[in-house]
């Protein structure tokens, strides 16, 4: 491809309909492919999070380079503007921005470049600054985003640590990279579930359904006894999932006792990545057992995929850490800020809004 460049110009565009954006999937999907890029970079997680959030107002901004008949490169962008008299025009990737109580946590979201095109960072950067927006907001980047590379050419660009991915990027010899307490500790919960009859299974594809409700249940048990609501409370998240397991592929592993899950896990996947997403336990019987912990170490060494990824936590997230994650990777939250002055108003808008409604 690489040779050809001087010869075959690129094609650049701005796709500002949905229907148009979704015409590319078959091509977009292959660039995610062979990227290897995340499964929340693809369309196969783009699309189901339009078809799910969505607002009228928004506008489609998003940028694709084409040549010799190739996607190339994508940005998949679009713009929020602010309700009100004082509007704030808001540049953000397609997957994030939704309402925070409905949220669905898209993260490693990245601009997508061919392997054989990564010469583009400096002409991505061209197309995304023109287009006109007060401020540019991209959350849960990897340290190794080609976004960076790109942002890096549009002036004020800022970014700040936000967390770390914990990833197992394969899973030899697990069980002897573990500490030595670790050992001791899944070594004295393998013999204590199996003297009351416990068994770890991934969930066949007929039962999937009663286990996810399962899971929902411990888990929004559990914080509602905080006084909290809990990830599956809101209908948009539901829908977003229930829509997304039709079409794609996801798992569950479960731990059961006399044949009743106690503990519950529930993944997303793409071609080589297992990426735990959310959980549940029954906390008032088997706490005493470590359910969750047991089941992460019987879903490690059982994992039917490559790469096992507990996904951002803190940088000192003690429990996930106590997992040996061999490939740890810091993430950031990148801004661009083109109309500081507009931004100051705005916010002092919204304070001054916020402070009569109190009063």
């Amino acid at each position: 491809m690489d040779n050809n460049r001087a010869t075959t110009a690129i094609k650049w565009l701005l796709i500002e309909d949905l229907s148009d954006l979704k015409s590319y999937t078959t091509k977009w999907n292959k660039l995610v492919e062979e990227s290897d890029a995340s499964l929340f970079s693809s369309p196969r997680w783009i699309i189901q999070w339009i078809e799910v959030y969505w607002q009228p107002n928004w506008q489609l901004k998003t940028i694709i380079a084409i040549e010799n008949n190739q996607l190339i490169a994508i940005v998949p962008l679009y713009l929020q503007k602010s309700a009100g008299f004082f509007s704030l025009s808001t540049l953000m990737p397609l997957g994030q921005g939704e309402p925070e109580l409905s949220e669905v946590l898209s993260e490693y979201q990245d601009i997508i470049i061919h392997p054989q095109s990564i010469d583009l960072h400096i002409q991505l950067a061209e197309q995304i600054s023109k287009i006109q927006f007060d401020q540019f907001y991209w959350s849960s980047l990897l340290s190794s985003a080609n976004c960076l590379k790109v942002l890096t050419h549009i002036k004020k660009s800022k970014y700040q640590e936000s967390g770390q991915r914990y990833l197992l990027a394969e899973n030899k010899n697990y069980l002897s990279t573990l500490s030595k307490n670790n050992k001791n500790k899944w070594n004295k919960c393998k013999n204590k579930l199996a003297k009351i009859n416990a068994e770890f299974i991934w969930v066949p594809n007929n039962e999937f359904e009663h286990y996810w409700q399962t899971m929902i249940s411990f888990h929004q048990n559990r914080w509602k006894k905080k006084e909290k609501k809990g990830a599956f409370f809101h209908q948009d998240f539901l829908a977003f999932h229930q829509n997304f397991q039709k079409k794609n592929s996801c798992r569950i592993s479960a731990l059961l006792v006399d044949n009743k899950p106690i503990a519950i896990n529930y993944y997303l996947q793409n071609e080589q990545t297992l990426y735990f997403y959310q959980c549940g336990w029954n906390e008032s019987e088997y706490a005493h057992l470590s359910p969750g912990f047991s089941l992460h170490i019987w879903s490690i060494i059982n994992n039917p995929l490559n790469k096992y990824d507990f996904m951002m936590g803190d940088v000192d997230d003690n429990y996930k850490k106590s997992f040996n994650c061999n490939k740890t990777e810091k993430m950031l939250t990148l801004t661009v800020n083109n109309n500081s002055i507009k931004r100051f108003f705005y916010t002092l808008i919204n304070k001054l809004s916020d402070l009569d409604h109190k009063s």
